[in-house]
């Protein structure tokens, strides 16, 4: 996934977890950061989301960025708050979504988390040319050694992240949901 996907993947999961955890939001007076859906929200995102991230950013960089930068010279700090403010963009969306929710506006809050997965799903089809293709940034820049994105690790790579990640997503909003009915 590349990293705008997983930036509008981040917000739609904040979102998407306000969502599930709407009884819990609605009957409790503490503020939406203090609850027990954000904890577990944020538990996702420090323990699945934000790996997923640096997975990609590791092992993958440059096509991570789309060729547009090349990693090799982003200071490891200016990385690592990326992926911190990857972690706050899923804590605003959860804070947009309990703010949704707390004012019984959920289908708002759906038609934004389906605007948020077609935002996340677009960079694959919009950068499909940089895409498809893997290699260096020096070797995007100079097209020469570039391999096809079905050939080699990433494709594989790709396939265990995403299924990881989006197990673990569903795993959460299960979690908020029944959480909220056994109280």
């Amino acid at each position: 996934m590349p990293l705008p996907s997983l930036l509008a993947f981040a917000f739609a999961s904040g979102l998407a977890a306000a969502i599930a955890a709407r009884v819990e939001l609605r009957v409790s007076p503490r503020p939406p950061l203090l609850t027990r859906s954000f904890a577990a929200w944020a538990l996702y995102a420090f323990l699945v989301l934000v790996p997923v991230s640096v997975y990609f950013y590791v092992f993958h960089g440059d096509w991570f960025l789309l060729y547009t930068f090349d990693v090799r010279r982003i200071p490891s700090a200016v990385a690592m708050l990326g992926f911190l403010l990857e972690a706050g963009l899923g804590a605003v969306g959860f804070l947009f979504g309990a703010s949704l929710v707390r004012s019984q506006r959920e289908v708002m809050a759906g038609g934004i988390l389906g605007l948020s997965v077609l935002v996340a799903l677009a960079p694959p089809v919009l950068a499909q040319d940089r895409l498809s293709l893997v290699g260096s940034f020096a070797q995007y820049r100079g097209g020469f050694g570039l391999e096809s994105y079905g050939q080699g690790a990433l494709f594989a790579g790709t396939v265990v992240m995403c299924s990881l990640m989006l197990a673990g997503f569903a795993f959460l909003l299960a979690r908020l949901h029944y959480a909220a009915r056994r109280r």
